[in-house]
């Protein structure tokens, strides 16, 4: 695409270097490279990281090209090497200003797309409606940020008729720079929502900066607004779809059928979808294709065929200890490329499978196109190909020779169980079209269990752990408690999740908990809370890092390194009691514990660290000031001793949020990761981790005066619709909720329980509720769920989260 000479005269930028290294491709997350020898880093600087920390990391495998900001890396040692580096006074207006440039090469339709909600959706459909028509590059997933925007104009390339982007902004005048780097000559506005609202004056002045990104096109689509919302630079060459009696096309939805009304002309078009958004996006896309002079009844035929949008991936445990990612409702090598990204990411089995059905058209040819699927999959390593469909078939002599091929997916299933000894201990990513439904081998795959899962949203841990890094200062370190199971949600796969996003250390609670984490491929340091003097020796063999908290274990740990012949100081963390009197070295033991410090070459202190008693409740302040006094007499005392600097923390996640004063060097991030808040302000910018979900197992119709559970204790008081749903004591659903002291929520309505909840199931009144056989059961889904039930339960949502049961399937979800 662009040496290195080009790029750096395009941006304005210096090199050191070699000037002819090519680029094909541009990366700005470190975990996500593919091919190291012409792909250019981009090493960006915010709050919350800063990209040139990995710039050695990646030199070591094998990248050549980095973007850089002034100031930020010593080049100077690389001078005689063939490492090269782009030094820019700000990398990101720097790729910026490269895809703005970029994109001013290609003359083909670009459709621009923003708003407040169902960019991607939109986007998506718009590609599933157009592929047969146009060779597309499209943003990838949802890449509509500052920089995600820029890496999707990037793709552009000569085999591509029509580009699709999408933009999205949270800040007045970021839309600036999008807006001329996607150029767009079709405007696409998807409606207008509370999305950011908080990032602006008001809601006009939203909308406003929206709509940069289309003032200056051919044609633009509007939907949402009313026309007198809109200014007349904006009205001209606009086509305004939406329900309100103003827009050139109002919106209309009964029995399936789309209606859509203009002033001269009714189209009507059957979909495949009736929740309110669906509806919208699909008139939205239904305009675009009007606009770009599609007939109705071609139209009618597209809009018909129209497939759901998966916006996120599913991490399930699979047979024979797999681990399953499903992302199989397209097919194309844009989102294949993405989908190893997130594959690779997901070290815990070092086998990694691919299977993949026959791939969409992109406008080359069929050679080209699997001969690219092939080289991607060689680039990133790919054990084992198995691939479905009869055109992927014709072409395995592209791929390694111990891939598998199937015409079809009924092929693959009837012969699994001859070819199953191959997918054990492997991370499996399923990448299909839905037309291979590929949903049934998800099912073939995938460890049986009954209808209760715990749903883990990783996007909204991430969210949390970001907000919580604009807390801290950037040199503060962030420590992670993945204790009892990650408080339930799943220690292995959450802390793969915070190892990927960079934070600096995990912490358990007992050690077979590390060694769970070590043998997942988890390479952060992790403290042991509670390390029991027979799991020492693990400890030591696990590289894991124990919590000291009294002489008697020091000395038995000390006793230990030397029974093992431990000759480097191994890194410990010591433990201060300063009033929750659980565990810790008081304050009158500080003077002894220096002394030994002094004399114990056999341990180096990691950490110095205590825990605040009520960091959530103002009325403690004044004891936790106390508990802060105390711990910097300790931390001082004990450096002194050592003669070197150590980390220091006290802060959980209320003193995060509440005691800035004493973030010190790192802080312990705990149930606010999970998105539990220390109050209403804080609780607005978290996100609720995890959904517990089940489904109804059977509908009873019992009259009154019978009774439903165990010891009769459930006597109905009218003729009653009961509902019985899979979950019971022993999955977290504690006996303290029958008898209507609680609920569950099915189809948005609260239904109050009967009688005693049992071991594996419980009985629910659905007798205003309108539902059947295999609905959709939610147990929690937010905050204000999981409140309720901590108060049913006279207990706290910490309790909550970690009753829920291992037998409880986890499934992982990343959109």
């Amino acid at each position: 695409m662009y040496n290195l000479q080009q790029i750096a005269e395009i941006t304005n930028a210096t090199l050191s270097g070699n000037t002819i290294h090519k680029i094909s491709y541009f990366l700005n997350d470190s975990r996500a490279l593919q091919s190291p020898s012409d792909t250019l880093f981009i090493a960006l600087k915010t709050n919350r990281n800063n990209g040139h920390n990995y710039v050695t990391d990646l030199i070591e495998k094998g990248v050549k090209s980095f973007l850089i900001q002034e100031n930020e890396f010593d080049v100077s040692k690389y001078k005689n090497t063939d490492i090269s580096f782009v030094i820019s006074k700000d990398p990101l207006k720097a790729i910026q200003k490269l895809a703005a440039f970029h994109r001013k090469q290609f003359t083909i339709p670009v459709i621009g797309i923003t708003g407040s909600n169902g960019k991607t959706v939109v986007k998506e459909w718009l590609y599933q409606l157009l592929k047969s028509n146009f060779s597309i590059c499209r943003s990838p997933k949802s890449y509509n940020s500052q920089i995600g925007v820029p890496l999707s104009v990037l793709n552009l390339n000569h085999t591509h008729t029509l580009a699709i982007f999408e933009a999205g902004i949270s800040l007045p005048n970021e839309m600036d720079a999008l807006a001329e780097i996607i150029n767009p000559t079709i405007g696409v506005f998807t409606s207008i929502g509370s999305a950011h609202d908080e990032g602006f004056e008001s809601r006009e002045q939203k909308v406003s900066e929206k709509l940069k990104l289309i003032n200056a096109c051919d044609k633009k689509i509007i939907n949402g607004l009313h026309k007198e919302q809109l200014s007349a630079s904006v009205l001209k060459n606009s086509f305004v779809v939406s329900e309100f009696e103003d827009a050139d096309l109002k919106i209309n939805f009964t029995n399936e059928t789309l209606e859509l009304k203009s002033a001269t002309t009714n189209y009507s078009f059957k979909i495949p979808f009736s929740d309110k958004a669906s509806v919208l996006n699909a008139s939205t896309c239904a305009a675009v294709l009007l606009q770009l002079g599609f007939k109705e009844a071609e139209i009618a035929q597209r809009l018909a065929t129209l497939q759901p949008v998966a916006l996120r991936l599913e991490i399930k445990t699979g047979i024979n200890n797999a681990l399953i990612i499903n992302d199989y409702y397209n097919s194309d090598i844009d989102s294949i490329k993405i989908a190893l990204n997130y594959l690779l990411q997901q070290n815990r089995r070092q086998r990694k499978i691919v299977v993949v059905s026959d791939l969409e058209q992109s406008g080359v040819s069929a050679n080209t196109l699997y001969k690219q699927l092939a080289d991607l999959f060689s680039q990133n390593k790919i054990d084992l190909v198995v691939g479905i469909g009869k055109e992927i078939s014709n072409y395995k002599p592209l791929f390694k020779s111990n891939s598998l091929f199937f015409t079809d997916t009924h092929s693959f299933i009837n012969q699994f169980k001859l070819i199953n000894y191959q997918f054990s201990e492997a991370s499996i990513l399923l990448k299909g079209a839905r037309s291979f439904g590929f949903e049934n081998i998800s099912r073939v795959l995938q460890l049986k269990s009954h209808d209760t899962v715990f749903e883990i949203n990783l996007n909204k841990l991430i969210n949390n752990v970001n907000y919580y890094r604009t807390l801290v200062a950037s040199e503060v370190k962030i420590m992670c408690m993945v204790k009892a199971m990650g408080y339930g949600s799943g220690g292995a796969e959450i802390a793969k999740t915070l190892q990927h996003i960079g934070v600096n250390y995990l912490a358990v609670a007992y050690a077979d908990e590390g060694v769970e984490l070590r043998q997942s491929q988890i390479t952060l340091p992790i403290m042991v809370m509670s390390p029991e003097e027979d799991a020492l020796e693990d400890i030591i063999n696990y590289q894991l890092e124990p919590e000291i908290y009294s002489f008697k274990v020091l000395h038995a740990f000390v006793k230990k390194l030397d029974a093992l012949g431990i000759t480097e100081p191994y890194p410990v963390h010591l433990k201060i009691d300063t009033g929750m009197h659980r565990l810790g070295f008081e304050e009158n033991d500080f003077e002894k514990l220096s002394v030994d410090l002094k004399n114990l070459p056999q341990i180096k202190v990691k950490s110095v660290f205590s825990h605040l008693v009520g960091s959530d409740s103002a009325d403690l302040d004044g004891f936790t000031a106390q508990q802060i006094t105390i711990f910097e007499k300790a931390f001082k005392l004990f450096e002194t001793a050592l003669g070197y600097s150590v980390l220091k923390h006290i802060c959980n996640s209320g003193g995060i949020t509440r005691f800035k004063q004493a973030h010190y060097n790192m802080v312990r991030l705990g149930i606010g990761m999970y998105g539990i808040g220390v109050n209403t302000a804080e609780q607005i910018k978290l996100e609720n981790v995890g959904s517990l979900i089940t489904r109804i197992s059977q509908i009873k119709n019992v009259v009154k005066d019978q009774t439903v559970g165990y010891s009769r204790k459930g006597k109905l008081e009218r003729d009653t619709k009961i509902a019985t749903i899979p979950i019971g004591y022993a999955d977290g659903f504690g006996r303290l909720l029958g008898n209507g002291k609680h609920g569950v929520y099915i189809n948005g309505k609260f239904c109050k329980t009967v009688g005693n909840i049992c071991m594996d199931m419980c009985m629910i009144d659905v007798t205003d509720c309108n539902c059947q056989e295999g609905d959709e059961v939610i147990i929690f889904e937010n905050v204000e769920q999981i409140n309720s039930l901590a108060k049913a339960l006279d207990s706290i949502s910490y309790e909550v989260l970690t009753n829920v049961s291992a037998r409880v399937k986890r499934v992982y979800v990343q959109e």
